[in-house]
């Protein structure tokens, strides 16, 4: 279910700037701390132990230590889905118990094999996109949760990255936000060359029927193997039983000779595959 709603999100964040607000709010000073949910080398949301328990099919268990690697090679920028529950259209810059649940569930793990540089952005909230839903008039501001992370994204590029390989990662409205930042800032520019990987996870991906490209984005192929670079994955979930339908926001499109990019991460040259290993969530 949390999928679904996080598609749904998704969704409607992608019409949502039709009542934006009239007059931008001042732009974030991302060299400042505070604007960023993670970063390396400090004590914040993605400093968490995510040791582990595995169990073995025998019903053994076993424990998997855990520990954050500052000194990884590369870096992973993410942007979180909607989470927010400000009762604002969009969100302020202090995170809640939501962004910091978030990184727990889908960001802290990476800190093992990249360095982490999450940004805190104005997102449209999830009580906006709920009013919207019943018809209500909302001004959410599209431009300025975008406007946030292309600040942070340039901040990141000019002070952090000192040529290092990037993976980005995004959900639901992050992906859609990640996908018009690689439009405008990254496709076919000098950024590209640091771009690893990009993972848009529940935000349409589109590309030419048949093709690994030439859709949303002119040079980033989908990624079709393991050892593949500047690729994409992405995708959007359905029950195999219950495939999108007609009218839906996702998995389809009407653009004459394009179709939604779907890579599964199990299996990217294709076909079925298991997603080993697997981490759940545990209280």
């Amino acid at each position: 279910m949390r999928t679904l709603f996080a598609a749904a999100a998704a969704g409607l964040w992608l019409v949502a700037g039709a009542a934006s607000a009239q007059t931008p709010p001042p732009p974030n000073d991302y060299a400042k701390g505070e604007t960023w949910l993670c970063r390396p080398g400090r004590t914040d949301a993605c400093a968490i132990d995510m040791s582990a328990t595995v169990i073995n099919a025998d019903g053994s268990t076993r424990r998997e230590d855990w520990g954050r690697n500052d000194l990884a090679p590369v870096d992973c920028f993410y942007v979180y889905p909607t989470v927010a529950a400000d009762p604002t259209p969009n969100s302020d810059m202090t995170p809640g118990a939501e962004e910091l649940a978030v990184a727990n569930r889908q960001l802290a793990r990476f800190g093992k094999v990249c360095r982490i540089y999450a940004p805190l952005y104005r997102q449209i909230t999830i009580p906006a996109l709920r009013a919207m839903t019943s018809g209500q008039q909302v001004a959410v501001d599209r431009e300025l949760a975008y406007r946030d992370v292309r600040d942070a994204w340039n901040h990141y590029l000019k002070h952090d990255n000192a040529g290092r390989g990037v993976v980005l990662y995004g959900h639901s409205q992050g992906s859609g936000v990640l996908k018009r930042l690689i439009q405008e800032e990254i496709d076919g520019k000098p950024a590209q060359a640091r771009v690893l990987s990009a993972m848009l996870i529940g935000t349409n991906v589109l590309v030419a029927k048949g093709k690994d490209v030439g859709g949303d984005f002119k040079s980033m192929p989908l990624c079709r193997s393991r050892q593949q670079l500047g690729c994409v994955v992405t995708y959007v979930s359905f029950r195999e039983s219950a495939p999108p339908p007609a009218n839906s926001r996702f998995g389809r499109t009407t653009r004459e000779g394009m179709e939604v990019a779907c890579t599964n991460p199990a299996a990217l040259a294709g076909g079925n595959g298991d997603m080993s290993p697997v981490y759940w969530a545990t209280r």
